[in-house]
């Protein structure tokens, strides 16, 4: 009998043990081609503290409660644009920068304050996944409506494998986009990554094991005017990533985003879920700016869904006056519409957006 305790025994010291073991992140825990992930998104942290960390530590975030879903592809290169793929899928010109696959990333458009018309639209992240590190090369964008590709140098290594508890990296980026005659803007991002804890972390899709990756980002963004011979620099608030990661889960398990210490990002990897009305429609956070306008409008929007996106002009009385479309892409999207005053009168307008059978409309007003 005694015999058979210390079996027992033995057995439960060695699960203990064995649980107690940090994981190891690899290449083989990324991404890989065509890969989709759903992630519920919330701004409610419930409470909880993500700086709070340690060895064998246990993150309790099953209290978290979405707000929205997105659900995240990793494109394969060659489904990118052409123009995309100049620097990314090069092989003997730019090996540096050969990419794995791609993945939809952050319009972004200059305030409408500043004396130059720069918007950059459609944005694809190139990722590449190799055995020793997972960076960030460049992104594919159309900038003012002109497809391009960028890149970065040196690339954002976000990881480098193997990930292990109380590793750390630093990594230095920057990319510039010059648009001739006119402008160059850039942004140069110091990564400061630390391995900082490991243990159990708890969400509403489960408990896993993981490692917690804190990465400090310090970033800088530059404007140099070419009509005005002298630029501008705009240090950002200083951006802290916390992500759980665990193995064959391909992204974070959890992503909580702190700016200027302030929680702006909480994201997890989920099944699906009804969230509320705003979940079933295609599209919404519908913004247009500037408004009044002159001659252009930017639209801005998230969609649950990829698609043609067809949008009309109509006057007061419901005329139609222009009738255009594009591609909508899940995520954040920007479009530019243009107003010349040939076609346009002043007054009031009505911008009407057609997307997967749903349609939203916004006032514009149009003026001398």
């Amino acid at each position: 009998m005694k015999i058979f305790y210390t079996f027992i025994a033995f057995l439960m010291l060695s699960t203990i043990l064995f649980a107690q073991t940090p994981i190891t992140i690899t290449t083989a825990d990324m991404p890989s081609t065509n890969d989709t992930i759903r992630y519920s998104l919330t701004n409610n942290i419930q409470g909880q503290d993500p700086t709070l960390t340690g060895a064998n530590y246990v993150w309790d975030y099953t209290a978290l409660t979405p707000n929205s879903q997105r659900i995240d592809t990793f494109f394969s290169v060659t489904s990118t644009p052409v123009a995309y793929q100049f620097y990314f899928n090069n092989n003997i010109m730019y090996p540096t920068h050969k990419a794995n696959y791609a993945l939809r990333g952050q319009d972004f458009v200059m305030p409408p304050a500043l004396p130059i018309p720069l918007s950059i639209t459609n944005v694809f992240n190139f990722i590449k996944n190799s055995s020793s590190k997972y960076e960030n090369v460049g992104f594919g964008s159309k900038i003012s409506g002109i497809p391009s590709s960028t890149r970065n140098i040196p690339t954002d290594v976000e990881y480098v494998f193997p990930l292990n508890y109380t590793d750390s990296n630093f990594s230095s980026s920057e990319y510039l986009i010059s648009i001739p005659t006119l402008a160059a803007y850039g942004q140069s991002m110091d990564r400061t990554t630390t391995v900082e804890g490991w243990g159990q972390l708890n969400t509403p899709f489960g408990s896993f094991n993981v490692v917690k990756v804190k990465s400090v980002l310090m970033k800088v963004d530059t404007l140099f005017l070419d009509t005005l011979g002298f630029g501008f620099t705009f240090p950002r608030p200083v951006e802290i990533e916390y992500k759980w990661l665990a193995n064959n889960m391909n992204t974070p398990v959890l992503t909580v985003i702190t700016t200027a210490g302030v929680v702006t990002t909480i994201q997890y990897q989920d099944s699906a879920r009804v969230v509320g009305i705003e979940e079933l429609q295609a599209m919404n956070g519908l913004a247009v700016f500037p408004n009044p306008t002159k001659d252009v409008v930017f639209v801005t929007f998230n969609s649950k869904v990829s698609g043609k996106l067809n949008y009309v002009i109509k006057d007061i009385t419901g005329n139609v006056v222009s009738n255009e479309s594009s591609l909508a892409y899940p995520g954040k999207n920007i479009i530019k519409v243009s107003m010349d005053k040939q076609t346009f009168k002043p007054g009031v307008y009505f911008l009407e957006f057609e997307l997967n059978n749903q349609i939203t409309s916004k006032k514009i007003v149009f003026s001398e």
